[in-house]
């Protein structure tokens, strides 16, 4: 630690230590945004799915790395993305779709590509999306249709649901698997399940659902009350002064400025390790030199001050509540 802070304040050492040099960047690439998670999409090529809002804990795992998601993460073919308790992850396709994930679930792409199609430039969306646990709601953009394609399917544990051009909502459950209709048109089909057919069905009318049970044939389709509606569609919304952060947030909370450097590095890996997108960098401050650990992008002061007080009361590193600011 005392050699890696040499390092990341005295430049003039740096072209002698190669390798040290190597570890001092990744820490700062890693702290400000710098990583895989926030590769360029191929040039030309308009970025497959993007982060547009997240309510930490929420976890990226790429090529057998994991590390916390914050806006602005470029997602990937066979990308994975989990979120903790209570947290929330907002997505944004290309045309226009988004996806809402709900607390303690998983999302996998097994298939994700975006390409530009004619001289107009119009956008063709492949996606297969797998729902490994959680709520999950996905939204088209009905205008982006008129000039965009898409060929999008999700898969639940049994289930696969077929998009076309429709809102609709679904979650994976322990004992059973539910996809809604809210609005347009699915096209759902299950694997063969106790001995049932596995021809798929259509829904196209407005709140009708389909249950597959663990283990056990489906149910009869249904119309879902709107009272029930409700209360599914709430775990996939993200919530006011909640601590979300977001692409255009510009409100940031901040840990003790005067913090020695193994301190600070400690708690900024602590901080990402429990799924939250903690920036790193080496400062001055009254002539003396300062590590500053904190957390941006958020939405709002409410955002900020809750996030705030709830890490300052469950992080063991964090001595004092972080000060919130712009």
């Amino acid at each position: 630690m005392e050699h890696m802070e040499h390092l990341l304040t005295n430049r003039a050492n740096w072209a002698h230590t190669p390798r040290a040099l190597s570890l001092a960047l990744l820490v700062l690439g890693a702290a400000n945004g710098g990583s895989v998670a926030t590769a360029a999409p191929v040039p030309g090529e308009p970025p497959a799915a993007v982060v547009d809002g997240v309510v930490m804990p929420a976890w990226l795992e790429r090529a057998g790395k994991r590390q916390p998601i914050a806006p602005g993460t470029v997602l990937q073919e066979h990308d994975r993305i989990e979120t903790g308790a209570n947290a929330r992850i907002l997505l944004t396709l290309p045309e226009g779709s988004k996806i809402k994930l709900g607390e303690k679930a998983q999302l996998g792409f097994d298939t994700l590509m975006a390409k530009r199609e004619g001289e107009e430039g119009n956008i063709f969306l492949k996606s297969a999306l797998r729902v490994a646990t959680g709520a999950f709601r996905f939204t088209t953009n009905a205008l982006a249709g008129i000039t965009s394609r898409r060929d999008v399917s999700i898969r639940l544990a049994t289930v696969t649901a077929g998009v076309r051009g429709t809102d609709l909502w679904g979650k994976q459950g322990g004992d059973k698997e539910i996809v809604c209709l809210l609005e347009g048109k699915i096209e759902v089909a299950r694997d063969p399940v106790a001995g049932q057919s596995s021809e798929p069905v259509i829904l196209d009318q407005p709140l009708q659902f389909y249950i597959a049970p663990k283990d056990q044939p489906a149910l009869p389709i249904d119309r879902v009350p709107e009272a029930k509606l409700a209360e599914w569609a709430v775990q996939t919304e993200i919530a006011r002064d909640v601590g979300g952060a977001s692409l255009d947030g510009h409100w940031k909370i901040s840990f003790d400025k005067q913090t020695k450097f193994a301190t600070a590095i400690a708690l900024y890996e602590e901080l990402r390790k429990q799924g939250y997108a903690a920036q790193f960098y080496p400062d001055r401050l009254d002539g003396k030199r300062i590590f500053r650990v904190e957390l941006g992008n958020l939405s709002s002061e409410g955002d900020a001050r809750a996030l705030a007080l709830k890490l300052g009361a469950s992080t063991k590193a964090i001595t004092s509540t972080p000060s919130v600011s712009r």
